[in-house]
C-alpha cells in the first residue's frame, strides 16, 4: 500500500485451529488444512462477521463479486469447509445454517494481531509462515459433476457475466487477428426448466436450436427459435429417450439416437417420421455436404470398447472409419471439419481423463489435441484452424476449451479457455456459420440411496442416505454394516467418507487427503482406497481406521481399471485394456505377480468378487449391449447371465455367493436389478423411469437385506454465445 500506514495482518485462533487471512493459511497442529480460495474467502468473511447472521446474497456479493454463480457454488463452499474443519452442519460447532437466512460463525474466536507484520517482515512463529498449499491431484475414475440447481441472478450479474465471455473468447480469436465485433460476443441461457435440457444443435443459419428435455419424463426433441420470446415446438413424442440431435448443413435434417430403440435415425427438421439408418451406435454428426453421418458404434456401453463409423443418409454405404485399440480407448463424439477433410472425436478409457483426437476421413491419420478431464463433443472453429470442446478443470468447474491446429492437423500452442463455466460441465458444442455457438451446462444430483429388499429379493421404496453438493459414490459395507464411500464435490478434492449403514455419523477418514474407491478388509480396521501419488501417479494404499494413518501399498497400479479386492484382503481383480484394443481381466497379488483370468471375443471387465472369493462377476460386451458373466477367479471360460438389449454393469454379490447386483439399462432407463448365477433369474429391485441421469455400483449389506447405491438426478440448461464469423 502507498499510503504510509502498517498494515496489520490478523490471525485467528479457534479449537486448536489458526486461520491466517494474510497469508490465505488455515492451520491445525503445525499441518495446513487445505482449503480453495474461495472458501477461504467464505471462511474469513463469516469469521469476521460473526457477530450476526450473514445473508446468502451478501456472502455471494463478497465473495463472487463481478462473477456469474450460482447460490451452490457457496453451499459447496461452506460444505468445503465442514469437511475441512471436521465440522458438521446437523451438529455444528463452526458454521450454523440459518434456515432460509444463510450462515452463522458460532465458534469462540481470539484474534491474534501480532506487531510488525508489515509487507517485509517475516513472523517467526512457524505457525505464521507461509504454508504450501498442495494443488488439487486429477480426479480419480468415474468421477462426475457435483449437482447444481437452476436459479435466477440479478440483471447486473447477467452483464458481468456477458462481459467475462466477451473477454474470454475475444481473447481466444486475438491469435489470428483483432476483431472489431469481437465486444459483441454475448452469452445467452436458452432454456430455463427444471429437470434436463442438453445435447443441443444450432440451425445452419444460427437462428433455431433442437435439443432434448425430459419434460414429459422421457427425453424428447424439442426445437426452439432463437428470436427472443418464442417457444418451443416437439419434434419426438413417441416416448423413446431421443437425445444427441445432429442438424444437417442443409438444413434439411436432423439426425438423433434413441436410447429405447437403439442405433441413429434421421427426420425431417420440419417434423415428420423418424428413419432408422443404422441399428447400432449413438453421436451422430454430418458431413459438409449433408449426405453422410459419422458416428460412435457405442451407446452408452462398454467405456474403451467402441470405434468411430459412416452411413450415408439412407442407411448405405456403412463403413468403419477407426479401428478399437488405435487409438487404445473408446472413440465418440465425431464431429466434422468444415472443409470435410477430417473428424474430431473423443476417446476414453472410463475416468476423468479423456483424450481430443482427429482422423483424416481420407488417409486414416490420427493426431492427438489434447487430453483434459470430462472432455466432450468436441468441433472445429469455423475456419478449421483450431478444435473447441467441453470439460472441466481437475476439481470439476465447468470449461469451453480450444486449441490451435496447423494444415496438417497437428495441434499447437497451448490448449486455452474460451469460457469459464462453473454452472455445470461444458457439452454438447454445435456452431453455426454465423459463429452462434450452442452448448449444454449439466449438472448432477449424485448421492447414496439405499433399498430394502423383501424375502423374495425384490425391492421396496429407494431412500436417500446422503443429500450433498457432491457426487457421493462407490459405496462399500464392511462386515459389520459401516459404509465406506467416495465424494468428490466441484472445486476441491475428493476424498473417503465412512458412516453407519442409516447414514448416520458421517465422517472424513482422511482430512485433507485426497483418495477414492474405498474398499474395506476382513479386519474391518482398515480400508484400501486408491490415491494420486502426484510424480508416481494412482497408488494404493491402506488407512488405518484408529490412528487414521495411510500406509502405501507397493503394487504398481499401471494398466489396472475398476481394480477390486478379494474378501480375503489378499488379491486385487481388475481388467486392463491391452495394445491392440482388448480388454481383459486380471488378478494380482500384493506381491506384483500378475494372471490372466479371463478373455472375451468382444471384451471383458469390471469384475466383482462372490463372498466367497470363488468366482467373478464380471461385464462382457456383445454389440452395443453388455451383460453380466461368471468367471472362476481362477481362470476359465466366461459364463453369460443376462440376455437382451441394453446396458448391464455388475458391482457386488448378496451373501448367499449366489445373486449379483448390477445396474442395469432397459428401454434407455438405469435401474438396479440382480440375476441369479444359478438360474439366471433376474428380479428388477427399484422401478424408477426417468430416462435422465443414472444409477451405479449397488453395493450388498452384510445382512442382504438392502443394497446401497449411488443415484444420479440429471440437471442441465442449453446456452449459446456468438463467437466471431470467419471473414
Amino acid at each position: 500500500m502507498g499510503d504510509g500506514v502498517v498494515r496489520v495482518r490478523s490471525v485467528y485462533e479457534f479449537e486448536g485451529i489458526r486461520v491466517d487471512r494474510g497469508r490465505m493459511a488455515a492451520v491445525r497442529g503445525g499441518l495446513a488444512i487445505p482449503l480453495e480460495p474461495k472458501a477461504f474467502d467464505v471462511l474469513i468473511y463469516l469469521i469476521e462477521h460473526r457477530d450476526r447472521v450473514v445473508t446468502k446474497d451478501e456472502l455471494l456479493d463478497a465473495v463472487w463479486t463481478g462473477t456469474f454463480v450460482t447460490p451452490n457454488v457457496l453451499s459447496r463452499a461452506v460444505a468445503q469447509i465442514r469437511k475441512a474443519l471436521g465440522d458438521e452442519s446437523q451438529d455444528a460447532r463452526f458454521i450454523e445454517t440459518v434456515a432460509r437466512r444463510g450462515y452463522r460463525f458460532i465458534a469462540q474466536v481470539n484474534v491474534v494481531e501480532p506487531a510488525g507484520l508489515d509487507r517485509g517482515v517475516v513472523p517467526s512463529d512457524p505457525d505464521l509462515r507461509p504454508i504450501p498449499v498442495t494443488a488439487p491431484p486429477a480426479p480419480l475414475p468415474a468421477p462426475m459433476p457435483a449437482p447444481r440447481r437452476s436459479v435466477g441472478v440479478i440483471s447486473l450479474v447477467l452483464a458481468l457475466l456477458a462481459v467475462a465471455a466477451v473477454l474470454g473468447a475475444a481473447a481466444y480469436f486475438r491469435r489470428e487477428s483483432p476483431q472489431p465485433g469481437a465486444a459483441d460476443l454475448q452469452l445467452k441461457r436458452l432454456t430455463n426448466r427444471r429437470g434436463f435440457s442438453g445435447t443441443p444443435a444450432v440451425s445452419p443459419d444460427g437462428h433455431a436450436i433442437v435439443y432434448a428435455s425430459d419434460a414429459t419424463g422421457s427425453l424428447e426433441l424439442y426445437l426452439a427459435n432463437l428470436t427472443q420470446g418464442s417457444g418451443e415446438v416437439a419434434l419426438t413424442k413417441d416416448g423413446g429417450n431421443n437425445m444427441q440431435p445432429a442438424w444437417s448443413p442443409d438444413g434439411q435434417w436432423i439426425a438423433f439416437h434413441s436410447r429405447r430403440r437403439g442405433g441413429v435415425w434421421v427426420i425431417p427438421s420440419t417434423g415428420g417420421a423418424p428413419q432408422q439408418v443404422a441399428d447400432f451406435g449413438s453421436d451422430p454428426a454430418w458431413s459438409p455436404d449433408s449426405t453422410t453421418l459419422a458416428f460412435t458404434s457405442d451407446a452408452g456401453g462398454l467405456a474403451g470398447q467402441s470405434s468411430l463409423w459412416t452411413v450415408r443418409r439412407d442407411g448405405s454405404g456403412r463403413r468403419a472409419l477407426t479401428e478399437v485399440g488405435t487409438p487404445p480407448g473408446g472413440h465418440r463424439a465425431p464431429s466434422w471439419s468444415h472443409d470435410g477433410r477430417r473428424i474430431a472425436f473423443v476417446v476414453t478409457r472410463g475416468g476423468w481423463k479423456i483424450s481430443v483426437w482427429i482422423v483424416d476421413v481420407a488417409t486414416g491419420a490420427q493426431h492427438l489435441v489434447d487430453t483434459t478431464n470430462n472432455a466432450s463433443d468436441p468441433c472445429f472453429s469455423l475456419d478449421d484452424r483450431a478444435v473447441l470442446w467441453g470439460g472441466s478443470t481437475d476439481t470439476g468447474n465447468g470449461r469451453l476449451f480450444s486449441r490451435a491446429i496447423d494444415a496438417d492437423g497437428n495441434a499447437i500452442g497451448a490448449t486455452e479457455t474460451v469460457l469459464p463455466m462453473d454452472s455445470g460441465i461444458v457439452e454438447g458444442l454445435s456452431l453455426a456459420a454465423d459463429g452462434t455457438l450452442a452448448f449444454s451446462a449439466r449438472n448432477l444430483d449424485a448421492n447414496l440411496w439405499a433399498v430394502d429388499l423383501a424375502p423374495d429379493g425384490r425391492g421396496g421404496e429407494p431412500i436417500r442416505l446422503t443429500d450433498d453438493v457432491s457426487r457421493n459414490t462407490h459405496a462399500d459395507y464392511s462386515t459389520d454394516g459401516r459404509i465406506a464411500y467416495m465424494q468428490t464435490p466441484i472445486g476441491s478434492l475428493s476424498s473417503v467418507m465412512t458412516m453407519r449403514g442409516d447414514g448416520s455419523e458421517r465422517a472424513p477418514l482422511m482430512p485433507g487427503t485426497a483418495a477414492g474407491n474405498p474398499q474395506w478388509d476382513t479386519t474391518r480396521q482398515r480400508v484400501l482406497v486408491v490415491r494420486d501419488g502426484k510424480e508416481t501417479g494412482f497408488e494404493f494404499a491402506w488407512v488405518d481406521l484408529a490412528s487414521r494413518r495411510l500406509t502405501p501399498v507397493p503394487l504398481e497400479m499401471k494398466d489396472m481399471l475398476s481394480p477390486r479386492l478379494s474378501p480375503d484382503g489378499t488379491t486385487v481383480a481388475f481388467h486392463r485394456i491391452e495394445k491392440d484394443g482388448k480388454m481383459t481381466m486380471w488378478t494380482a497379488g500384493f506381491d506384483g505377480a500378475r494372471a490372466k483370468v479371463a478373455t472375451d471375443p468382444e471384451a471383458v471387465s469390471y469384475p466383482a468378487w462372490s463372498p466367497d472369493g470363488r468366482f467373478l462377476a464380471v461385464e462382457i460386451k456383445r454389440g452395443d449391449s453388455t451383460h453380466i458373466g461368471v468367471v472362476a477367479s481362477g481362470g476359465g471360460t466366461v459364463e453369460q447371465l443376462t440376455e437382451g438389449r441394453g446396458q448391464s454393469w455388475p458391482h457386488s454379490w448378496a451373501p448367499d455367493n449366489d445373486r449379483i447386483a448390477f445396474a442395469g439399462q432397459r428401454g434407455g432407463v438405469w435401474n438396479i436389478y440382480t440375476v441369479s448365477r444359478r438360474t439366471r433369474a433376474v428380479t428388477q429391485v427399484t422401478a424408477f423411469t426417468s430416462g435422465s441421469g443414472y444409477l451405479r455400483y449397488p453395493a450388498w449389506s452384510p445382512s442382504g437385506s438392502r443394497l446401497v447405491f449411488e443415484r444420479a438426478l440429471e440437471s442441465g440448461s442449453v446456452w449459446t454465445m456468438r463467437l466471431s464469423p470467419k471473414r
